[in-house]
């Protein structure tokens, strides 16, 4: 009988364990289409993914205000959004890891950021994405595809022309097509 409890007990302890976790889904490939989100931007209007879709391409990156990397990208991003902003849309999405809203408007001013920030407050858009890491990118063409994951500030220039042609094709006809990398260009 006392084997049962302790047993019993064990069981309740290891599940409670597991009902706290959340899953993260697998980092997101090339080819993919891109799930869908809304969020809420810091200047408090709606980022709903599927509304560029047939617009422009949007370039997506996970950062956070402690990231050192984060931190050195800033100053590209800036220069980004001032070449391409009718071409691209860039949404630097906060991963709330470790992070508050409270810290990203020094960031903002110490940066001097001109471009969209939203807060991913439970991290869910984060999970969703399969980040592990920041700063990560995710190049969303104008048909809803990722195209490029990581490396986009250095190719951007070359392919947003075609980023943003409109296609008939969707999900696995991408697959089969032509990706790019950090070292190609597409």
């Amino acid at each position: 009988m006392r084997r049962r409890i302790v047993k019993g007990i064990i069981a309740v302890a290891v599940m409670s364990l597991f009902v706290g976790f959340r899953v993260i889904a697998a980092p997101l490939s090339v080819g993919e289409i891109a799930p869908d989100f809304a969020l809420n931007q810091l200047d408090g209007s709606e980022f709903n993914l599927s509304h560029y879709r047939g617009e422009r391409s949007i370039y997506l990156i996970f950062w956070n205000t402690w990231c050192g990397p984060c931190m050195k990208k800033a100053p590209k991003l800036v220069e980004i959004q001032s070449l391409y902003a009718e071409q691209v849309k860039l949404l630097a999405i906060n991963t709330g890891w470790s992070d508050s809203l409270s810290e990203i408007p020094r960031f903002q001013s110490h940066f001097s950021t001109n471009y969209s920030i939203a807060l991913d407050h439970a991290a869910e858009v984060t999970h969703l994405y399969g980040v592990m890491g920041t700063p990560t990118s995710f190049l969303v063409d104008i048909n809803g595809v990722i195209r490029q994951v990581d490396g986009i500030s250095d190719t951007l220039s070359v392919n947003i022309s075609q980023w943003n042609q409109v296609t008939p094709q969707t999900g696995q006809e991408f697959m089969a097509s032509k990706s790019c990398s950090k070292e190609s260009v597409c």
